[in-house]
C-alpha cells in the first residue's frame, strides 16, 4: 500500500492527527510519537506564546503569524484509503528560537518504510536557515530511525541529556498544603493575569514581557483536549498564585499527561509542586488513567517522588553545506 505526503489543513486535520497519535502512542516499546498533550500544547500555546513575547494586550499579529507558520509546516502522509500513516511537525515556529530546526516525526508501526522520506521532507521544510542544520532526539532503542539518521549523515551527541520517565498510579496521598495555601482550578476561578504570571515566574521569568501573553493563554483554553478542571493552581495566603500544573487525559490509552508544572520562586521548597502534581494524578486516576509518562531532562524532582527512569534519548545533528530545496 502506497502513502502520499500532503500539506496540513487545520480545520480538517487537527483532530485527525490527534486521533492518529492516540492510536499509535502505545504501539511502540517507547513513546516514539507525541502524546495528545504535546500536539495540543504546540498549536494552542507554544506557537501563540512565541509569537507574542513582549507585546501589548490584545490579539498580537505575531501570534497569528506563528500559528500559521506552525500549521503551514506540518506534513501528513496518507495511505490509499485516506488514513493518516505519518506526520512531520515542529514545536517552535520561530526562526530565532534555539529549538528551531528540530524535526519531529510521528509514524505508524506498519510504515517504517516511510521514515527516510519523512526525515528528508523534514530537512527541507524545517532546516534552521541561520545555521543550515537540522536536529532530532531519538530513543536509544529506536533502531529504524537511528539507522536512517546515521545513513543521512547525522552525528549523534555522546551525552544523553534527555530521558523518559513514568509513574504507575498506585495509592495517592491526600492533599497536604501548608497553612494558608489553597488549591483551585480554572473551572472555579479564571484570572488570566494571575495565571500568566505564575506561568512566567514559575519558569524564572521576572520581566512581565517574558510571561505568556493573555492571548496565548486564551488560545490554550480553546485547545480541544484542554479541560478547566485539569488546569490546577495553588493560591498563596496573599491571593497570588504560587504553583500551577495542567494535566491532560488520553482516554484511549488511559494515560495522564503533565504539561506543564511550575512553582513561583518565592514559594519553592514548600512541597507545592509535588502537591499540585498529586492532585492532578488524583483527578486523572478517578477518570480511569493508570499511568503518567514524562519526557525531557533527567529531573531529580520527579525521580524523588516516584517516577522511574525507563529510557534515554540522544540528540542527532546534521550540518548542511547549503539549504536543501524546500518541498
Amino acid at each position: 500500500m502506497t502513502a502520499r505526503v500532503r500539506t496540513y489543513e487545520p480545520d480538517r486535520d487537527f483532530l485527525r492527527v490527534r486521533d492518529f497519535l492516540n492510536a499509535t502512542y502505545a504501539a511502540f516499546p517507547m513513546p516514539y510519537n507525541w502524546g495528545l498533550e504535546r500536539w495540543n500544547y504546540a498549536r494552542y500555546f507554544v506557537a501563540p506564546m512565541l509569537g507574542s513575547e513582549g507585546t501589548e494586550p490584545g490579539t498580537p499579529p505575531g501570534s497569528l503569524s506563528a500559528i500559521r507558520l506552525w500549521e503551514d509546516m506540518v506534513r501528513l502522509w496518507e495511505d490509499d484509503a485516506g488514513q493518516i500513516v505519518g506526520v512531520t511537525c515542529i514545536e517552535h515556529p520561530d526562526p530565532t528560537n534555539p529549538g528551531y530546526g528540530e524535526i519531529f516525526i510521528q509514524r505508524h508501526p506498519d510504515h517504517a518504510d516511510l521514515i527516510e522520506e519523512m526525515v528528508a521532507v523534514g530537512e527541507e521544510v524545517y532546516i534552521d536557515p541561520k545555521r543550515n542544520r537540522t536536529h532530532m532526539w531519538t530513543f536509544d532503542g529506536d533502531d529504524d530511525l537511528n539507522a536512517v539518521l546515521k545513513a543521512r549523515g547525522y552525528v549523534r551527541k555522546e551525552e544523553a541529556v534527555s530521558g523518559f520517565l513514568e509513574y504507575r498510579f498506585g495509592k495517592v496521598q491526600e492533599l497536604r498544603l501548608p497553612q494558608g495555601y489553597r488549591l483551585r482550578t480554572m473551572e472555579e476561578e479564571i484570572d488570566i493575569e494571575k495565571r500568566r504570571e505564575i506561568s512566567g515566574r514559575g519558569f524564572n521569568h521576572e520581566d512581565p514581557k517574558d510571561w505568556p501573553s493573555a492571548f496565548s493563554y486564551q488560545e490554550l483554553m480553546r485547545a480541544p483536549d484542554y479541560r478547566k478542571g485539569h488546569d490546577l493552581f495553588v493560591v498563596a495566603p496573599d491571593g497570588s498564585y504560587a504553583a500551577c500544573a495542567i494535566v491532560w487525559y488520553d482516554a484511549v490509552n488511559k494515560i495522564g499527561h503533565l504539561e506543564p508544572l511550575a512553582t513561583h520562586p518565592d514559594h519553592r521548597r514548600k512541597g507545592l509542586a509535588e502537591q499540585v502534581l498529586w492532585e492532578g494524578v488524583r483527578r486523572l486516576k478517578a477518570e480511569g488513567a493508570t499511568w503518567m509518562p514524562l519526557g525531557g531532562a533527567f529531573e531529580p524532582f520527579y525521580r524523588a517522588i516516584g517516577f522511574q527512569e525507563v529510557a534515554t534519548q540522544h540528540g542527532w545533528i546534521r550540518e548542511f553545506a547549503a539549504h536543501p530545496m524546500k518541498t
